[in-house]
């Protein structure tokens, strides 16, 4: 008799997880180069005209933060799902969350240094001509 291993399956949210997180960078590192490098050559060049598509950009780098937390969130349901079952992909769901984990983590260190950058200026400045005039 030869003895078969019975392969299980892996989780579906550990690969989410890991690809969300994968895609996730890759997009938050080519706009921070487009912002950074390309952006600023193309307003100069065209005179100011460039700028325009810092809206865009800005609109778009939006998505990385929202994959991060959907990343971390796909990576924990994995994890709680393999612990309980008998699947496959631990590692991936450990790596997801990781990955995905720092990403949310820098996000939220970002903001936090933004209020507190606005707290010690004294806050945004057309807000306070706004709130003098009678």
């Amino acid at each position: 008799m030869q003895n078969q291993q019975v392969s299980r399956p892996t989780n579906g949210m550990a690969i989410t997880s890991l690809i969300i997180g994968i895609i996730s960078w890759l997009l938050f590192l080519i706009l921070l180069c487009i912002n950074y490098v390309l952006l600023p050559v193309f307003a100069v060049v065209t005179m100011g005209a460039g700028a325009i598509f810092y809206i865009f950009t800005l609109t778009a780098g939006c998505i990385s933060p929202i994959g991060w937390l959907l990343g971390c969130i796909f990576g924990y349901r994995a994890r709680s799902q393999i612990n309980r079952g008998g699947q496959e992909g631990k590692g991936m769901a450990n790596a997801g969350l990781i990955i995905n984990g720092i990403g949310l983590g820098l996000t939220i260190i970002s903001i936090c240094g933004i209020v507190m950058y606005i707290i010690a200026v004294g806050g945004v400045g057309f807000l306070e001509q706004l709130q003098y005039q009678y």
